[in-house]
């Protein structure tokens, strides 16, 4: 028992971070600072943002305006114009599913990973996991137990004496 300190800030939780997904290369941005959805498509020319929470299979793809403030623990996708009011798909949709399970798996910050000085940056205004996201690192399984293997011995009879 007893007090620790830690070298990380308290923006690494991800409670108070807006994420964003782009579609087109699988990056995934966290934003520590509030941003604005006109200022994600300032930057990303022919891209809308769009809530994730809002897409259904069925239903058209409706875009944020650009005086709207993203929310944080919320994840957002940046996608293509020529989606933009058109019915998603469920082909699109577990598409874009997958390429978020796959960049926050490999952005969990509750996991402890070799190399923490990348996430000790206390000024990021938007941080670009572009490495993380398009290749995976093998990564070891670290145990202090020893694995158990039972002890099959062959049990050798010797018969009875009787007095």
């Amino acid at each position: 028992m007893g007090n620790a300190t830690s070298c990380a800030p308290s923006i690494i939780s991800s409670n108070g971070v807006v994420k964003v997904l782009f579609s087109d290369n699988g990056n995934l941005q966290i934003y520590t600072k509030p941003v604005k959805a006109a200022e994600l498509m300032l930057e990303n020319p022919g891209q809308f943002v769009c809530d994730s929470a809002s897409l259904k299979v069925g239903y058209r793809i409706h875009c944020l305006s650009a005086d709207d403030e993203l929310e944080r623990r919320q994840l957002y996708f940046v996608l293509p114009t020529e989606l933009l009011y058109s019915v998603l798909t469920h082909e699109e949709l577990s598409s874009l599913t997958y390429k978020a399970t796959k960049a926050l798996k490999y952005n969990n910050f509750g996991k402890i990973f070799p190399v923490l000085s990348e996430f000790c940056i206390f000024p990021s205004e938007g941080k670009t996991t572009d490495s993380m996201a398009t290749e995976p690192q093998p990564m070891e399984r670290y145990s202090k137990q020893r694995s158990w293997k039972p002890a099959l011995e062959t049990i050798v009879e010797t018969p009875c004496r009787r007095p």
